[in-house]
């Protein structure tokens, strides 16, 4: 059975705070995800941040759709920079 990879939640960097850091780090901004993400997606808007282990945030972006809130550090955050938790409106998830 093929299963449908497509998601009904998108979100989108807008700042990369570690290239701010780190000005020779290629960028992020622009990045967007799930891989199957549909433009088309911009209903429940809500900020969010990704942060590291040490409390710095590494990033900040969009979040829409259907999301629990982890999607954003689930998909790219963890694994792009070693974040360890996501801000959603300000609000920690661990």
């Amino acid at each position: 059975m093929v299963m449908d990879e497509r998601r009904d939640y998108r979100w989108v960097i807008t700042k990369d705070r570690f290239q701010e850091e780190y000005p020779d780090h290629v960028g992020s901004v622009g990045t967007e995800g799930p891989r199957w993400a549909v433009d088309s997606i911009t209903s429940n808007p809500v900020e969010f941040s990704l942060w590291d282990d040490d409390d710095n945030c590494m990033a900040e972006g969009m979040l829409y759709g259907n999301y629990d809130g982890f999607e954003p550090l689930d998909d790219f955050g963890e694994w792009n920079w070693g974040c360890t938790y996501i801000k959603i409106g300000g609000e920690i998830l661990y």
